[in-house]
């Protein structure tokens, strides 16, 4: 992950992460500088022990609720060994530095190195994702870490036959999330290629204050008329959000007319 935020604005908006690192024992906990590729603990963030019985309501609600319902659904092995834990560590709060990545990076060495006292998951809340501990190590910790493990997308269907594309996690990012609604079935693909892209300078600090144009694959390109909507308490988002529809979306070299017929 490119940790430097050429676009960088400051809005205001601080970056949000909240980890549940579950099985974690804390007072195993041994972070090492060049193993965990960490250098500080970012400014605003804290890590807080949970214990059966004392904590049982808190460590249920986090995992209760419809987030439980579908992380169940992806997985429920590891959603049965999540719940039997009896002990968690929790890395939350709102980042104060955010001009690079390097709070995320070190935020990530943290829960790597909680997921190492013998963690069976990893609940990430702002993106509603669980890990295991071998895929948080492969996707998370040990690979690339672009931008999209960070993000979960969404697609869910319309009444009018159509989808809408929705993300959860860009609060990591301190930037609004994204929502694409009127996306026919056949466009799936060049409709998350365009939320792929907003991610992806959002990611890199960059805030989307008018129409911009998005430099796609192949060398195909598509100007978005995003909207700022919602807010913090959104159930859909957990944040504010750009607010598109497909039929605004122009694709360079198709006429416009086109494109809202889908």
């Amino acid at each position: 992950m490119e940790l430097e935020r050429p676009y960088y604005q400051d809005t205001g908006r601080r970056p949000a992460l909240h980890y549940a690192i579950i099985g974690a024992r804390g007072e195993e906990l041994r972070v090492s500088r060049s193993r965990h590729h960490v250098q500080e603990m970012p400014e605003g963030l804290g890590i807080y022990g949970l214990r059966r019985p004392e904590n049982s309501d808190r460590m249920d609600e986090l995992l209760g609720g419809s987030l439980g319902k579908l992380l169940e659904e992806r997985d429920p092995a590891l959603y049965q060994r999540a719940k039997e834990a009896q002990s968690w560590m929790l890395l939350q709060g709102e980042v104060q530095k955010d001009d690079t990545l390097d709070y995320l990076s070190n935020a990530i060495g943290f829960v790597q190195a909680a997921v190492e006292t013998g963690a069976v998951a990893v609940l990430d809340l702002q993106a509603l994702e669980l890990y295991s501990p071998e895929v948080w190590q492969e996707q998370v910790f040990s690979g690339s870490h672009h931008p999209y493990c960070h993000v979960y997308a969404m697609v869910s269907p319309e009444p009018e036959g159509t989808f809408w594309l929705h993300t959860r996690g860009m609060r990591k990012f301190g930037r609004p999330d994204i929502g694409m609604e009127g996306v026919p079935k056949k466009e799936l693909e060049r409709a998350m290629a365009v939320i792929d892209q907003m991610i992806f300078h959002e990611a890199r600090g960059a805030v989307f204050s008018r129409p911009v144009k998005l430099h796609l694959s192949a060398g195909r390109a598509c100007t978005v008329f995003p909207r700022l909507a919602g807010d913090l308490e959104d159930c859909d988002y957990n944040n504010e959000h750009y607010h598109l529809r497909w039929e605004e979306c122009e694709f360079e070299g198709e006429n416009r007319s086109r494109n809202k017929k889908g």
